[in-house]
C-alpha cells in the first residue's frame, strides 16, 4: 500500500497536518485516543455510555450464574492472579485485572443478550465493560476516566468492524473478537494514560493477539462466549506491555501482513472507515440493545412473527414460514439447516432461526426460559420449526448491514400469504428501547440475584458515574 493510498484514508480533521497525513492508520487512531477526555465528550455519548454500561452489567450479572461462566471463573482462578483488586461481578472473588476481565467478559456474552453495533457486527460492550471496570477498579480511576475509556474503546472497536465490511465473518472469524481486542487495548491505554506513541504500540501488540474462530457453531460450544473475555484480557496485557516499553507494528491494520489482509478479505474492506469522522461522528451512539436473549440476527424475524401472532395467526394455521435472510447471517442462524432444525443444546438454539421463530409464534415471547434443555426438545416447537424455509436476500434487497432486518411470509392453511417486514430491529438506535424498557431489562436480569432496592442502587450509581469512583459502582454490584 503506497503513501498516496494511505494518505487518502486520513480523516478530514487530520488532512491539514502534513505529519498526520503521513501517519499510519494506527497512529491516527492513537492520536485520537490519547487526546480524548471526558470534558470533550458530547452529552449524547456520555448518556449512551451509561445506558450500555447498565445493560451490560445486568447481562453480566445473570450470565455469571450460567455453567459456562462458572467454568470460566474456575479456570482463571486455577491459573492464578487471585491477589488482585478487580471484582468478578456477582461473586466475592477478586482477581488481577486481566483475569477478572476474562471471567466478566464470558459472563457478559454467555447468554447472547449483550448489545451490538449492527453496522460493524460487534458486541463491543461485552469486551469493553469488563476491560474498563476491571482496570479502572485496579487503578482507582474515576467514573469520568472510565466513561472516556469506554467511549474510546467503542469508537475503535466499531471502526475496525466497519472497515472489515463483514469480511472477518466471511473468513470464519468472530468480528467481536478481532475488532474487540483493539478496542480493549485503546480503552486500557486510555486508563493507563499512555501517550499517542505508546497507544500505537499497544494497538500493534493487540494485533498479535487477534483471535476468535467461528467453529463454535459446529456444536454450540462455550468458545464464542470466551471471545469477548479473551479480547478484554489481551487488550489490558497489550496496553501494559506498551506502557513498559514494548513495541508493536505501526502498520498493524494496513500492512502487508496486517489485520485486514490476514483476517479479512482485503478487496472488500474499506480502510478509510477506520478514522472517517473520528471525533465528529460517534459510533458509540449507534449501538443496539437486545430485547431478546439470542443471536441478534434473528431479532427482527422474531418481531415479524410476534406481529403475526398479534394479528391472530396461530401455529395450527401455518403451513409454512418462509424467510428472506441476508447472506452473512446464514452461517449463524440458518446453516447447516438440518442442525438448526434440531439444535443440540440450549446455546445452539439461540442461533437457530427455525427454533426461535417456532417459540415466538407458539409462546408469544422469547426469554431466558425459552432456552432450556426441556424447552428445546418440545415436539410442538420442533414440528413447527420443520415448516420453515428461507432464501438468500439479493444485494440491496434489505437494509442490512445498517440494520438487522426481518422478512417473513406466513403461508396459511386457508390459502392466504401474510408478509411481515421489519427493516429496523427493535432496540436499534433508530427504533430504541425506552428508558423504562432498559431498566425493566436490567431488573429482570438481576431478579433473584439482588433485591429491588439493591438494583436501584446500581442504576443510580451508573446514572451518576461521572461524579463517583468506579470502585463505588462495582461495590453496588455486591449489595443485597
Amino acid at each position: 500500500m503506497g503513501n498516496a493510498e494511505l494518505n487518502s484514508m486520513a480523516s478530514p480533521a487530520l488532512q491539514g497536518d502534513p505529519a498526520a497525513r503521513e501517519a499510519s492508520c494506527s497512529q491516527r487512531i492513537s492520536a485520537f485516543v490519547a487526546g480524548l477526555s471526558f470534558d470533550g465528550l458530547p452529552t449524547a455519548v456520555i448518556e449512551s455510555a451509561k445506558r450500555h454500561l447498565l445493560d451490560t452489567l445486568g447481562v453480566g450479572l445473570i450470565g455469571s450464574r450460567q455453567p459456562n461462566a462458572a467454568a470460566a471463573l474456575e479456570g482463571v482462578r486455577g491459573i492464578g492472579g487471585g491477589s488482585g483488586q478487580s471484582s468478578v461481578w456477582g461473586t466475592g472473588f477478586r482477581l488481577d485485572a486481566p483475569y477478572a476481565a476474562i471471567a466478566n467478559g464470558v459472563a457478559c456474552h454467555v447468554l447472547d443478550y449483550d448489545d451490538t453495533h449492527t453496522d460493524s457486527i460487534t458486541h463491543g460492550s461485552a469486551v469493553l465493560a469488563p476491560t474498563v471496570l476491571a482496570l479502572a477498579e485496579e487503578l482507582g480511576a474515576s467514573g469520568q476516566e472510565a466513561i472516556a475509556a469506554f467511549a474510546a474503546g467503542w469508537e475503535v472497536t466499531a471502526r475496525v468492524g466497519l472497515a472489515a465490511r463483514g469480511s472477518f465473518h466471511k473468513r470464519g472469524f468472530h468480528t467481536t473478537s478481532v475488532a474487540g481486542v483493539f478496542g480493549a487495548a485503546a480503552a486500557a491505554a486510555k486508563l493507563l494514560r499512555l501517550s499517542a506513541e505508546q497507544t500505537s504500540h499497544a494497538l500493534g501488540l493487540a494485533g498479535s493477539q487477534v483471535s476468535g474462530v467461528s467453529e463454535y457453531l459446529s456444536n454450540g460450544s462455550a468458545a464464542k462466549s470466551f471471545h469477548p473475555g479473551w479480547a478484554a484480557s489481551a487488550g489490558i496485557v497489550a496496553a501494559h506491555l506498551a506502557h513498559a516499553g514494548m513495541t508493536g507494528p505501526m502498520t498493524v491494520f494496513e500492512g502487508r501482513y496486517g489485520t485486514f489482509k490476514t483476517y479479512g478479505l482485503v478487496d472488500e474492506c474499506d480502510l478509510a472507515a477506520l478514522d472517517a469522522g473520528l471525533g465528529e461522528r460517534w459510533e458509540m451512539t449507534r449501538v443496539s440493545i437486545k430485547p431478546y436473549p439470542c443471536c441478534h440476527f434473528a431479532h427482527a424475524f422474531i418481531d415479524c412473527v410476534l406481529d403475526l401472532r398479534l394479528q391472530g395467526v396461530t401455529p395450527a394455521q401455518v403451513k409454512a414460514l418462509h424467510c428472506v435472510v441476508p447472506e452473512i447471517e446464514l452461517p449463524l442462524i440458518c446453516e447447516p439447516f438440518a442442525q438448526k432444525l434440531r439444535p443440540d443444546s440450549p446455546y445452539a438454539a439461540k442461533f437457530s432461526l427455525p427454533f426461535v421463530l417456532a417459540a415466538a409464534l407458539t409462546d408469544g415471547r422469547i426469554g431466558h426460559d425459552t432456552f432450556t434443555p426441556e424447552n428445546i426438545a418440545r415436539p410442538d416447537l420442533l414440528e413447527l420449526a420443520d415448516r420453515m424455509s428461507y432464501r438468500v436476500a439479493k444485494p440491496g434487497e434489505t437494509a442490512f448491514p445498517k440494520y438487522f432486518p426481518g422478512w417473513v411470509e406466513a403461508r396459511l392453511a386457508d390459502g392466504r400469504a401474510l408478509v411481515r417486514r421489519f427493516e429496523i430491529n427493535t432496540g436499534n438506535p433508530d427504533n430504541p428501547l425506552s428508558r423504562e424498557a432498559l431498566e425493566a431489562k436490567f431488573r429482570g436480569n438481576v431478579r433473584g440475584l439482588m433485591s429491588n432496592e439493591a438494583a436501584g442502587r446500581v442504576i443510580s450509581a451508573v446514572d451518576s458515574l461521572e461524579d463517583t469512583a468506579v470502585a463505588d459502582l462495582v461495590r453496588t454490584l455486591a449489595q443485597d
